[in-house]
């Protein structure tokens, strides 16, 4: 139980603060001031995906942690995508897609400290030029952009 404490006190504010506020601005778009059970289960789902991967990385005790690259990054987006606009499970729903703006303030953040995301290449090539790194970076953002678009739909 303490190690769920610690995974909870660890994660930094203003990643919680924006995962929940994402979560409940899709909610309302989605349904509206009407809220359903569906609305409830993708709301426990963006909660899960908050820690999901933080969890993982505790349980498994990952260091470095593969979460943490481009390929899985990649990967992920795919299964995402699939599970954003074809799944019918609402918890679902709400993981990927709260897991992916997990994954996108990882990548933010490391930007915003080191002036790169090099660290998220490390599995798969050598140097990547800053530049691309910021091109991939709004790429994925795009995709999360159309993700939502597609749940909020």
């Amino acid at each position: 139980m303490n190690t769920v404490r610690q995974i909870i006190r660890k994660k930094p504010v203003e990643f919680l603060f924006a995962s929940l506020v994402y979560v409940l601005i899709a909610s309302l778009i989605k349904w509206g001031i009407h809220p359903k059970l569906d609305t409830a289960w993708f709301i426990l789902g963006g909660v899960i995906g908050i820690y999901f991967l933080d969890m993982a990385e505790v349980f498994f005790n990952l260091h470095p942690s593969p979460f943490r690259s481009i390929l899985f990054m990649a990967l992920y987006t795919v299964v995402s995508f699939f599970v954003s606009s074809s799944s019918s499970v609402f918890l679902a729903r709400g993981l990927v897609l709260s897991l992916f703006l997990q994954l996108l303030l990882w990548q933010v953040g490391e930007w915003r400290l080191t002036g790169s995301t090099a660290s998220w290449y490390r599995l798969v090539t050598g140097v990547v030029p800053t530049r691309t790194q910021g091109w991939i970076l709004s790429g994925f953002v795009a995709l999360f952009i159309i993700e939502t678009y597609l749940f909020i739909r």
